[in-house]
């Protein structure tokens, strides 16, 4: 199927919202495609445009509470460039549409490229568009969507994965740099630099950014227990720190036999690996944020600056005020 790749074509999708769906992450790859169709702030959908259809036009709820009225039933598919389902909260057994996994199965079948966005993931799988295929889903639904779809390759250190014509993101805020991506292969990069400069952004961050750029990959610890307790252990971040008593409790297993696990499938015990990841955490916020080294200390689960110091340089080589100031956008002065 031929793409649009110059200015004077237009860029047609279509989108579907599951119920429930992440109103930030469609809203974000939406606002690029408002801004890379027009001129100025205009909102005419000259260069690209897109429509909200459903199998009826009632009213959606986002997972907000917020509510999208579709503009249209389901159009033929192959009126569009790429069809894109934004999912949202898992619900259960019960979360999927039928008539839109109809609809999804039947854009495949006529070749049009398939967007997942968010849990849109899920339901691509779901209608057996991603067998065999690697896709992107977020860190936190990494389980859930395995155990669900054993026969998929889900990747949790990418913010998007484009596998020809099944392209796929964990929702948030990689929605934006997925619009990005795709306006900048169909419409130039001047049109990609135009929704940048307009949304207020940095810069488009490319497929292979991390999601979680401080955490140390915990989906892909075999083991399930060790999963777990790696996964606890990264939603923990920021908040009170749990003792690895506590954690090992939290995965129904004993504190000695935890350690045996942790250091046969990550080779080295649980508090190391935990004091690992609370580093990795301080060095991210030393880069990124104006924190000061005391709080960032208490906010990685040490018990003063002095103590972070020890470890951080230990760790890395250096002090958390040389990290900060070696670090890209230098924030110490």
């Amino acid at each position: 199927m031929n793409r649009p790749d110059a200015e004077n074509r237009k860029l047609h999708f279509g989108f579907l919202l599951a119920p429930e769906f992440t109103l930030f992450a469609f809203s974000s790859f939406l606002a690029v495609l408002r801004h890379a169709a027009d001129a100025g702030d205009q909102s005419r959908q000259r260069l690209c445009s897109w429509t909200v259809m459903g199998p009826q036009t009632e009213p959606v709820t986002a997972s907000a509470g917020v509510q999208v009225t579709p503009a249209e039933t389901l159009r033929d598919p192959r009126a569009f460039d790429y069809v894109v389902i934004v999912g949202g909260r898992l619900r259960g057994s019960d979360q999927y549409d039928g008539r839109l996994l109809d609809y999804l199965q039947r854009a495949g079948r006529c070749e049009v490229p398939l967007v997942g966005i968010c849990t849109g993931s899920f339901y691509l799988a779901r209608a057996g568009l991603l067998n065999g295929r690697k896709c992107c889903v977020h860190w936190y639904h990494f389980q859930d969507f395995k155990d669900e779809f054993p026969d998929t390759l889900p990747v949790t250190d990418e913010i998007f994965i484009d596998d020809g014509d099944r392209i796929t993101c964990p929702g948030g805020a990689s929605a934006a740099d997925l619009g990005l991506y795709l306006v900048e292969r169909h419409l130039g990069r001047n049109r990609a630099v135009k929704c940048l400069r307009h949304l207020l952004l940095d810069w488009g961050r490319p497929h292979d950014h991390p999601q979680t750029p401080y955490a140390r990959g915990y989906a892909k610890i075999r083991d399930p227990r060790v999963r777990k307790a790696a996964f606890i252990m990264e939603q923990s971040l920021g908040s009170d720190t749990p003792g690895i008593d506590d954690i090992a409790v939290g995965v129904n297993t004993s504190l000695r036999q935890l350690e045996r696990l942790f250091h046969a499938h990550v080779g080295q015990g649980p508090s190391a690996y935990f004091r690992q990841l609370r580093l990795n955490y301080g060095r991210w916020l030393l880069a990124n944020t104006d924190r000061s080294i005391t709080e960032i200390a208490h906010r990685c689960g040490f018990t003063d600056s002095s103590h972070f110091s020890r470890w951080f340089k230990s760790a890395f080589g250096t002090s958390p005020g040389g990290a900060r100031r070696t670090a890209p956008g230098d924030r110490s002065g």
